[in-house]
């Protein structure tokens, strides 16, 4: 598949709203994350950031723009919206939200609701030193070409497949990865040649929905 058969903008704006996705909201410990498009000489791209080396957790590992929701937030989307802003400068009004994907449960037991928005494409970004090494763009064609994706079974709670596009010097995996490939597969319809869950572990799709706030407990 080629963006040119996947459709436009607006065809992901559509597909986004048309979504009926269950939400769990029985969980306290929650994060938000956005996945923002922007159109840069006409070609939709996927904006990431790089952590910082010194942070205590997933330090230089690279992410969407997001965090931990704070008390004060009245929502999962202004939780996004604060975070963002922080993180890369990237003001609430240059963001247009599209739609919500599927939640998913962090390494360390966060309930993360991954927002889509295509964001202004005049936005510098101003990386906050203390949090984000670096700001960078990757087409969104790269992710279709299943040569540039690798995967590896591990076993942490249970088994399960790590996924990895290698774009430059930059890795990305993890979390971050499969909220690429799910956004491919409900933005523009992409079915992946390669399996993105364990056949030996459980749906992380599903895990999430029924998420409690305690880590899975494999069935013996």
């Amino acid at each position: 598949m080629t963006l040119a058969d996947s459709g436009s903008l607006e065809q992901i704006r559509s597909r986004l709203c048309n979504l009926n996705l269950p939400l769990n909201s029985k969980v306290k410990k929650r994060a938000s994350v956005l996945i923002p498009l922007r159109q840069i000489d006409g070609e939709l791209h996927l904006l990431f950031t790089q952590r910082a080396s010194h942070l205590n957790s997933h330090s230089g590992q690279v992410s969407f723009p997001g965090g931990k929701q704070d008390p004060q937030d009245r929502s999962a989307l202004e939780t996004v919206l604060r975070e963002c802003e922080e993180e890369i400068g990237l003001a609430p009004e240059q963001v247009e939200c599209l739609g919500q994907i599927d939640q998913i449960i962090s390494l360390y037991h966060y309930l993360v609701t991954p927002f889509v928005a295509i964001i202004a494409s005049d936005f510098i970004s101003r990386p906050n030193s203390d949090e984000i090494n670096a700001v960078f763009e990757v087409p969104l064609s790269f992710f279709l070409n299943p040569t540039h994706h690798t995967s590896e079974e591990i076993s942490y709670e249970y088994p399960r497949l790590s996924h990895h596009f290698l774009f430059g010097n930059y890795d990305i995996w993890g979390m971050t990865a499969k909220l690429v490939i799910r956004f491919l597969e409900l933005g523009i319809g992409y079915v992946p040649e390669y399996p993105i869950h364990h056949h030996k572990g459980p749906n992380w799709l599903r895990l999430a929905q029924r998420f409690t706030g305690q880590p899975h407990k494999p069935s013996q």
